[in-house]
């Protein structure tokens, strides 16, 4: 029955949800939207690269300087750590995070090994093997027109290079690095001119380590390609969308698919206003490392043609 006053009894009683309220109950009850994502890296393979990320950076800017240091920019650059002394500190402490890094990456290949009894290139996919080798051969092929892109599997071989690089790498650049930090010891052990050698053999490593990772390996193949353009951030949060994942790995999917693993790797995640920040946060993140990494190459570039 309506009163005087143009209200329905049940509405004066709250009995009746006008359409505002209604609005406000769905918007309210509304579930978050969530998509499925393909965790392609654990917690230990993330920490482990953003250790390598981080006293790779460093010793580049550290050391870099040394190698050019008749050069204005080399001064700027030392100036900016509190010095020399100060930049041979940083440079020392990042050398003891590689080592730590490197000796944790080592155990767990071991471990590998033994688990599999061995069976190295069965078990360990960053081992290369005669399809990297037709894959390169693909690569060129569809780069001019002449074939299909190669379909991949769990690691490209560009990616195996960049890991077997770095192994490596690391104990070229790590052996001479000590030699240089304790010259008495070596000295002790190696005829004294082993020293210039450790000193031509660092020096120059880390300037072919540094253009595989900022010009010519790296940096392109894993983030300024169009498809994971300005970063490819599965390295920092450890997975992606499944679609993505399909089209890049289609081998990798359409086995576990098979085997019927896929359920083990897929992980649903949800979309809040935090992905969106950290979009932006990411951006920002590869503006400064992209920067950082062309004004340090274009410095040496210019002091080497000057």
């Amino acid at each position: 029955m309506a009163s005087t006053s143009g209200t329905t009894t049940a509405e004066r009683h709250g009995d009746v949800t006008t359409p505002g309220q209604t609005l406000a109950a769905e918007a309210g009850t509304k579930q978050p939207r969530t998509r499925i994502e393909y965790r392609r890296f654990n917690v230990f393979h993330r920490w482990m690269h953003f250790l390598v990320f981080a006293s790779f950076t460093v010793l580049v800017f550290t050391g870099m300087p040394l190698k050019y240091e008749d050069t204005w920019w080399a001064q700027w650059f030392m100036d900016l750590f509190g010095g020399v002394t100060a930049a041979g500190v940083y440079h020392r402490i990042a050398a003891i995070v590689t080592v730590f890094y490197w000796s944790a990456e080592m155990l767990v290949m071991i471990i590998m090994v033994l688990r599999t009894r061995g069976k190295v290139r069965e078990r360990i996919p960053l081992m290369f093997n005669g399809k990297d080798l037709h894959d390169i051969v693909g690569m060129f092929a569809w780069f001019f027109g002449r074939g299909p892109k190669p379909q991949f599997d769990r690691y490209t071989y560009w990616e195996k290079f960049d890991y077997l690089s770095l192994v490596a790498g690391t104990v070229i650049i790590g052996l001479t690095g000590f030699m240089m930090w304790f010259p008495i010891q070596t000295s002790q052990i190696l005829p004294g001119y082993w020293l210039n050698v450790a000193l031509v053999i660092h020096s120059n490593e880390a300037l072919l380590a540094m253009g595989v990772i900022f010009i010519f390996v790296h940096f392109f193949s894993a983030h300024l390609k169009p498809e994971s353009f300005p970063l490819d951030k599965v390295i920092f949060t450890g997975s992606l969308p499944v679609e993505h994942y399909k089209a890049e790995r289609p081998l990798e999917y359409a086995r576990r698919v098979r085997e019927g693993t896929l359920d083990e790797v897929l992980v649903e995640k949800t979309i809040t206003w935090k992905t969106y920040a950290a979009d932006v946060l990411w951006w920002i993140i590869t503006a400064i490392a992209g920067v950082s990494a062309v004004m340090m190459t274009a410095f040496i570039i210019w002091s080497v043609f000057d």
